[in-house]
Formats: structure tokens, C-alpha cells, sequence
């Protein structure tokens, strides 16, 4: 069971990666920086979005629910690979877990108003759509935040049976990575800091699925 649940957290990752990718990938990049405000960061997907074909930014959006529950599946895998002693601190890390993904699926749904609602004639809805999207990532970092922390420390006292150096490969440790790959070269960037928050699950769920291959 443990090497299935994997996979669909694995799958879920790339999925919502993809959303990404679909969302507000282009090859002009973001026009932001490291230090540019959370609203200036908005404003820069915005003008990326509202180029884009609207069939492909609401098929972006429409990623967002199904990947959500494919890594709610995947996140299980905190409890099967969980000794007895630890059961309820794993279970708690899958919870806020998943509290947090759902949030971000439902994130990732809406980002996709951010491209419809691009217009100049939709300024005024589109003002208001920006300061949501500004509070509800709290919500999702909130979540995944204590879900990944508890992983780690589940991870480090050797309770699961993943060797404790995964530690350095852990969610929650590769995402204090994020301002490094922000300042990545044009380009590239757009790829691997737009998609960062999926693309740590996506190298942390392919180190579990070779370490469980190789056991």
C-alpha cells in the first residue's frame, strides 16, 4: 500500500506543477525580483495571465481539486511508514497536511481569475480578487507548514523508516529554498521558482519511492 500512496503523491505534485506551468508559464518570465512586494508579485502574474488563451488558463485552474486529492492520497503515506509509538503525531502531520493542500487546490482553482479578469473593464473585480489572494495562501502555508514540520520531526527521531539524512529532503526543509531559486537566471526561473511549492514534493516523493524500490 505504502509504495501506491506514493505514487499518487508523486503524481498529485506533478499535476498541480503542471497547473503551474499552464497558469503562467511564458518565456518573457515574471517581471519581479526577490525583494518585490506580495502585491507587485500578483500584479506580474497578472499581466502573464491575461495573455495567455482563456481555454488554458481556466484548464490550469481546473488542475488545482483533483491534484489536492491525489496528494491528500499521497500524504497518507506519513502514517503507513510511521511506527505504532508515533501513530498520532503522523496522523496529525497528514492532517494539516491536507488542510493545507485542499486550501491550496481551491488557491490554484481561483488563480485562474487572475487571467479571466485580466481585462482593463474588469479592474475594479480584478482589485478585489488581488486582496484575497493576498490573505488566503496563509492559510494553505499554515497548514502544509505544520504538516511538513511534524514530518521532519518524525523523519529526525527516527521513527518511520526513512533513513534520518531524508531530513534534508523533506518538504518543509526544501522550501526554505525558495528565495535562492527566486534569484535564478531568466528563464529558468519562471519554471522552477512559479512551480517551487510543488516541485519540492515532486524530488521528496521520487527519493521515497527509490528508497522503498531499493529496501
Amino acid at each position: 500500500m505504502l509504495i501506491y500512496v506514493v505514487i499518487a503523491g508523486l503524481a498529485g505534485a506533478l499535476l498541480m506543477f503542471a497547473g503551474d506551468m499552464l497558469l503562467y508559464y511564458t518565456p518573457e518570465d515574471f517581471a519581479y525580483d526577490s525583494r518585490s512586494s506580495s502585491a507587485e508579485k500578483i500584479q506580474a502574474i497578472v499581466d502573464v495571465m491575461k495573455e495567455l488563451p482563456a481555454r488554458r488558463v481556466m484548464a490550469g485552474g481546473m488542475i488545482g481539486p483533483v491534484s489536492a486529492f491525489l496528494y491528500c492520497v499521497g500524504f497518507s503515506h506519513m502514517v503507513w511508514m510511521t511506527d505504532e509509538r508515533m501513530k498520532t503525531l503522523a496522523v496529525a502531520a497528514f492532517l494539516f497536511s491536507c488542510f493545507g493542500i485542499i486550501t491550496g487546490g481551491a488557491y490554484h482553482s481561483h488563480c485562474a481569475y487572475l487571467g479571466l479578469l485580466g481585462e482593463e473593464r474588469f479592474a475594479d473585480a480584478l482589485k478585489a480578487v488581488e486582496t484575497y489572494f493576498q490573505k488566503m495562501p496563509l492559510i494553505f502555508y499554515a497548514g502544509e507548514g505544520i504538516g511538513f514540520l511534524l514530518l521532519v520531526v518524525l523523519i529526525v527521531s527516527g521513527h518511520t523508516i526513512l533513513p534520518r539524512w531524508m531530513f534534508f529532503l523533506s518538504p518543509g526543509i526544501l522550501f526554505l529554498l525558495r528565495l535562492a531559486v527566486g534569484c535564478l537566471p531568466k528563464g529558468i526561473r519562471i519554471i522552477v521558482s512559479g512551480g517551487w511549492t510543488n516541485l519540492i514534493s515532486v524530488i521528496y516523493y521520487l527519493a521515497v519511492l527509490i528508497l522503498i524500490l531499493s529496501y
